[in-house]
């Protein structure tokens, strides 16, 4: 079987990857990015990014002020009691969805030359003089080295016996947009048992709520329009803004099982 070869193998195309091919590839390296699902899309994310990534990100030729991104300068804590703490943003940040981000960011890593290819890496192999990656229709790809970027789990950590793969991961989270009124420079989080809710502007005036809960919690409730109901408006703060926003989506879009664990940064060479 004919294998194809490139400088660099880079599986997973998040904005991790999407960064590391276009990065490499304005460097002047061959790189394939292996990505099953088709771009744009929704992912559960907090929308919420720090000023100190400007620099690269520009540097990348993406300027997110450039797509509609809502600059950030003040925050807020809240308390299920009611508490709150409010503090202005030394370094500031700004609001700007997945969605854009990661079709932003596609566009950009085609047009650098990096090659996408549309399938799924089902195994990986450590070889003298690099990587060998083997897709779901059987298909082979040796790259000089091997960029890991699909994220929080997946077989290949198995594969790789990677300790933190056996272990629980009890956290779950979901997220959504929303049209209301909030305040465009804030970035809010907003504690409820188990968990906490991020909130802030992004593009095109829509509102991103993303919470990230125990599933020891969450697992209580029958689905997620009852643990929102529930446990995000035990907090006062945030059932206000629930109660006076309208949610865009048909339903919050979530994931489960992600760890904390620490992961070792290279594995198998």
């Amino acid at each position: 079987m004919r294998t194809t070869q490139a400088d660099v193998l880079i599986i997973g195309g998040g904005l991790a990857g999407l960064c590391a091919g276009i990065d490499l590839a304005q460097a002047g390296y061959e790189v394939l990015l292996f990505e099953p699902k088709a771009y744009p899309r929704h992912k559960v994310c907090g929308e919420y990014i720090s000023n100190e990534v400007l620099p690269y990100l520009k540097s990348l030729g993406f300027d997110p002020f450039d797509h509609g991104a809502v600059a950030i300068s003040n925050f807020l804590w809240t308390h299920t009691d009611g508490r709150s703490i409010s503090a202005r943003l030394p370094l500031g940040g700004f609001g700007l969805s997945r969605y854009t981000v990661e079709l932003e960011l596609f566009n950009l890593a085609k047009e650098a030359g990096v090659v996408f290819i549309t399938e799924a890496v089902v195994a990986i192999q450590s070889e003298p003089d690099g990587v060998t990656a083997k897709t779901s229709n059987g298909k082979l790809f040796h790259g000089r080295t091997g960029i890991g970027a699909y994220g929080k789990r997946s077989v290949l950590d198995k594969k790789l016996a990677r300790e933190f793969i056996d272990e629980k991961a009890n956290f779950m989270a979901a997220k959504w947009h929303a049209r209301g009124s909030f305040d465009a420079t804030l970035v809010a989080l907003h504690n409820f048992k188990g968990g906490y809710c991020g909130v802030s502007r992004v593009e095109d005036g829509l509102i991103n709520f993303c919470f990230i809960a125990t599933y020891d919690v969450f697992k209580k409730h029958k689905n997620l329009k009852e643990f929102i109901n529930l446990e995000l408006a035990s907090n006062p703060a945030l059932k206000e803004l629930l109660d006076q926003t309208d949610m865009q989506f048909e339903q919050p879009i979530s994931i489960a099982q992600i760890s904390f664990k620490d992961k070792p940064p290279v594995e198998g060479h």
